[in-house]
């Protein structure tokens, strides 16, 4: 009788480790493999980033966290920004694909009430560059973005703005991946 009771409680254990095991695998992030084909071009963003870099006319310093975790059943890549303070900057954006205009396309939101719309064409070698404006905007973009892949582990990201046909870079930060 001892030995039974033994055996069920050794079972009831092992039963238990593998139900928390099995909760704590599926809670975390789907790896980047969970993207849908035609966005898994973006695959290599998948997880957290610590980014440093500099406002261009100020030379002051700028700190962010990034994460970009595949979302919706694959169908979207959303990335999350958030500035270190002193700066208090944050996004949400999500990267998708438009089938039907046949590039990616990117919406972001952020703290002070901005919404825009971004689109890519996708990788040129190392560069993978978004243009857009507020959205509703009638006039060309003049809003930039460009990721620009170091190695497996750093990217570079730089901000422009455009006017008058010329664009100029507001910031630009190194990205690590953590």
């Amino acid at each position: 009788m001892k030995r039974a009771r033994k055996s069920a409680i050794g079972a009831a254990l092992v039963l238990t480790a593998l139900t928390v095991i099995s909760c704590c695998l599926f809670s975390q992030t789907p790896p980047s493999s969970d993207l849908k084909p035609e966005l898994s071009a973006l695959s290599y963003f998948a997880g957290d980033w610590d980014c440093s870099g500099k406002f261009d006319s100020s030379g002051k310093s700028i700190n962010a966290h990034q994460n970009f975790a595949p979302e919706l059943g694959g169908s979207w890549m959303f990335f999350r920004h958030d500035d270190k303070p002193p700066f208090s900057y944050h996004a949400l954006s999500e990267w998708g694909w438009d089938a039907n205009g046949k590039q990616f396309v990117m919406t972001a939101q952020d703290n002070f009430g901005g919404v825009r719309l971004f689109h890519s064409s996708g990788w040129n070698l190392t560069q993978l560059q978004w243009d857009g404006d507020a959205i509703g905007a009638t006039t060309a973009p003049s809003q930039r973005f460009t990721f620009e892949r170091i190695d497996d582990h750093h990217f570079k990201v730089s901000y422009f703005t455009r006017k008058a046909d010329n664009w100029s870079r507001v910031d630009a930060s190194t990205c690590s991946k953590q």
